[in-house]
């Protein structure tokens, strides 16, 4: 994310070594506590004692602490699970066996399977998650602001087609900010004129003050996204400005988008760890996104900027901050920098989320985060959805073209991996023909 203003560089904030990061980051570290906070404090931190061990004195990260009630999905006796699953412009019906075609043409993909073809989603794993999840694409925005190399227009506004042609309800077409901080970005009003006549999907884009609000409706823009930190160093470095005086800021945005009619979302970055400061407490967290969501912002997405985050560190996250807002108005927004996106979506979803942000091709990072590795690749989140049954109404093969697209014009091979293993199976199969 990015601003109109010139972000303070890494350099001129205090920095750790590695093996202090290493540390303030494992399993083992302690906690500081939050003495003085922001707000309210919804969860402090932890004693640390001199043998270095931890003390939940405040009982603060316990369950009864910050309740949450799954919403268990139940399936009558002897229900099947099929998936409708297309390639290449065939679509077909596949009951719980993954299908080894014998020829190119007959390449179907399913992502369960079990010896009698059906499914039955009745254990541990999948209690609780919902029968349907909106996936929130942000690869045009999120991802194509990454790029060093500037990405044509025309190629952003095929990208975008592609991606809403496969069924993706929310594509986050781009970012009203400063084209002198992120050129990349610097054609938004074009980008914006080419695609706003598409029809089955919402098409945000991001905002970070009110210049930019202006600029974005009269581009056409009818939902827009604001940004603010859960880490004071990040918000500093990312929009030159503190958490307060952000909120301030999105006040004024949030004030006249109501008056637009025009629906505001809310991210909230940095909501396990960041770059500067190590772990971030979900105390904080809760108190950005209850600001964000009293303002009047309709959803509000909870980014892992830096990938950092596992389950162990999602779940109190996500406790705190479902104490004060409905998980129903809440999104999960999580980096693979660590190979943990897919695992922590998962724990997200057992605790009532429904609502996932990824990127296509898994492009993206963040400009102020370096060693920041992309958004967990949306064509792994959909082949995970399908395997458990949970339906997203996206093609899973017009998701893995448009992925392949924007992957052979940036020169690299695409990020997600189930896109490559399914295009591998693709390559194998088509040479016994």
């Amino acid at each position: 994310m990015s601003s109109l203003e010139e972000p303070l560089s890494f350099d001129k904030l205090p920095s750790m070594s590695t093996m202090d990061r290493i540390q303030r980051f494992s399993s083992g570290a302690c906690r500081p506590r939050d003495d003085v906070g922001m707000g309210h404090r919804w969860i402090e931190g932890r004693d640390c004692t001199t043998s270095n061990s931890c003390i939940d004195d405040d009982k603060s990260f316990a369950k009864e602490s910050f309740p949450w009630r799954r919403h268990t999905r139940k399936l009558s006796e002897g229900e099947h699970m099929f998936r409708n699953i297309s390639f290449a412009g065939r679509t077909s019906t596949v009951s719980g066996t993954l299908r080894e075609s014998k020829s190119f043409k007959e390449q179907k993909y399913s992502t369960f399977s079990n010896e009698n073809g059906t499914s039955h989603i009745s254990n541990k794993i999948s209690k609780g998650i919902p029968k349907f999840v909106k996936i929130v694409e942000v690869g045009p925005r999120d991802g194509l602001q990454n790029e060093k190399n500037i990405v044509p227009t025309s190629v952003k506004v095929e990208l975008i087609q592609r991606l809403v042609s496969s069924g993706l309800p929310v594509v986050e077409a781009t970012s009203f900010v400063s084209p002198k901080w992120v050129p990349q970005l610097a054609d938004a009003k074009d980008v914006m004129d080419a695609v706003n006549t598409l029809d089955g999907a919402r098409l945000p884009v991001l905002t970070p003050n009110l210049k930019g609000f202006q600029a974005a409706v009269s581009a056409g823009a009818k939902e827009v996204a604001i940004f603010a930190s859960a880490s004071e160093s990040f918000s500093l470095s990312n929009i030159n400005c503190t958490i307060e005086e952000s909120l301030l800021r999105y006040r004024v945005v949030a004030t006249a988008a109501k008056e637009h009619s025009v629906p505001v979302r809310g991210y909230v970055s940095c909501v396990v760890g960041c770059p500067v400061e190590g772990p971030v407490l979900p105390s904080k967290v809760a108190y950005v996104v209850k600001e964000l969501y009293d303002m009047g912002c309709f959803e509000i997405s909870l980014g892992d900027t830096i990938g950092i985050g596992t389950p162990g560190s999602v779940v109190p996250m996500l406790e705190a901050v479902m104490a004060v807002v409905p998980a129903d108005k809440l999104a999960v927004h999580f980096h693979d920098t660590y190979g943990q996106a897919l695992a922590n979506i998962l724990v997200s979803l057992q605790m009532g989320i429904s609502i996932v942000d990824s990127s296509i091709a898994g492009l993206g990072g963040c400009p102020y985060a370096k060693g920041a590795s992309g958004n967990v690749a949306t064509e792994d989140v959909v082949y995970m959805l399908n395997g458990l049954g949970v339906h997203t109404n996206v093609d899973l093969g017009k998701l893995i073209a448009a992925g392949d697209f924007i992957s052979k014009h940036l020169g690299r091979p695409n990020g997600s991996k189930a896109a490559v293993a399914l295009n591998r199976r693709i390559t194998a199969d088509a040479s016994k023909i």
